[in-house]
């Protein structure tokens, strides 16, 4: 009986020393890892499909196939590759504009249910050419990449949009909000040069913004950190704050909303002589005249990108939600009224230096 036991167990610990820890690991060496995949409609087939795939040195390899789906596509890159190809790493899903205007469920859907692929990757859409875009380098910079130019910590700013692929999938198929994607074309010294943000309703682009519009969507965001507005000519302010707050109705007619805005800004720019009130008037009117007309420009476009309907959501029965979009949002009557703080940070240090001063006096 010991014996058996005794020859089990042996067998058992001989079965463990088969099993390594690390048995189906890669070498690193025997992978290409994109960062960036970009999709256009391709010459002889529905879709193609080009991946950007940086190395050591800074500079980029492109690998670019055309299939009748995005998955036959990447596996025929696979296919030809001398290294396996995994997409763990892709960090920016870039689609042509002629694909964005007839739809984009199809990229989306793909995106979230393939394994391989983070959903907090970005998407943006190319307005320009395609292939000089993907195609597009700069001087070997091994510390920039493409997903800086959307990253908060790095070259975002408040008149770029950004969407991740899970916001892109829940807003093509929520019935109370709409997406922007930022649009972008091949930079001359950089990357990327932004050109605004398309609009969609549900997948398909519908429209445009401008930088300054994409500021409104930002504040309804709550993405407005390090956003700088330019007045009028030399005087610009930098916004250090921004509170919203919203009033709802519903009568007869339908919707109405009025939106208040307040921004706590920075005079980072102006002539001599000019008051921090002459700048808050002037402030003031201009971007409540930008903000309404943009806010009824989106209207016509029956693009909710504002996400007005969330802020409606909780009156609105199962039937009114589902008709949002295309009975009541049409009708809303929305009025934005926007109201400036300078916050003068000359004072401030002036005063801190006071202090400092008046307190070293005292331990003298």
């Amino acid at each position: 009986m010991n014996k058996r036991i005794l020859k089990n167990l042996m067998l058992t610990m001989f079965m463990l020393f088969l099993l390594p820890g690390c048995w189906d690991t890669k070498d690193i060496n025997k992978q290409y890892l994109p960062v960036v995949m970009g999709i256009s409609k391709g010459k002889t087939e529905k879709y193609r499909v080009v991946l950007q795939i940086p190395d050591a040195s800074g500079r980029t390899q492109i690998l670019d196939k055309e299939s009748k789906s995005i998955s036959k596509a990447i596996d025929m890159i696979r296919t030809d590759s001398e290294k396996s190809i995994e997409l763990v790493h892709l960090r920016l899903l870039l689609i042509d504009r002629p694909v964005a205007e007839q739809g984009i469920d199809n990229i989306i859907n793909f995106a979230v249910r393939a394994n391989d692929i983070s959903i907090k990757g970005l998407v943006g859409v190319i307005d320009g050419d395609f292939e000089k875009t993907m195609y597009h380098q700069i001087s070997p910079t091994p510390e920039i990449s493409s997903y800086d130019f959307f990253s908060q910590e790095a070259g975002w700013t408040p008149n770029q949009s950004i969407v991740r692929i899970w916001e892109a999938y829940q807003n093509q198929n929520s019935y109370s909000e709409d997406m922007a994607i930022p649009m972008l074309k091949n930079g001359d010294r950089t990357l990327f040069t932004f050109r605004g943000t398309a609009v969609m309703r549900e997948d398909r682009m519908v429209g445009t913004l401008s930088q300054e519009e994409t500021l409104l969507f930002n504040l309804f965001k709550g993405k407005y950190s390090g956003g700088t507005i330019e007045v009028a000519q030399n005087t610009s302010v930098l916004i250090q704050d921004a509170k919203i707050k919203h009033q709802t109705q519903w009568s007869e007619k339908g919707p109405s909303i009025q939106t208040d805005i307040v921004l706590n800004v920075v005079i980072t720019e102006s002539p001599e002589g000019k008051g921090n009130a002459l700048i808050e008037k002037e402030m003031r009117e201009r971007l409540s005249r930008q903000f309404n007309e943009t806010a009824k420009k989106i209207q016509l476009l029956k693009s909710d990108v504002l996400g007005v309907g969330m802020i409606f959501r909780p009156q609105l029965s199962e039937d009114k939600l589902r008709e949002w979009k295309t009975k009541w949002f049409p009708k809303l009557e929305q009025k934005i009224n926007v109201r400036i703080n300078v916050l003068n940070e000359i004072y401030f240090k002036e005063n801190a230096l006071d202090n400092e001063n008046q307190g070293q006096m005292l331990k003298k």
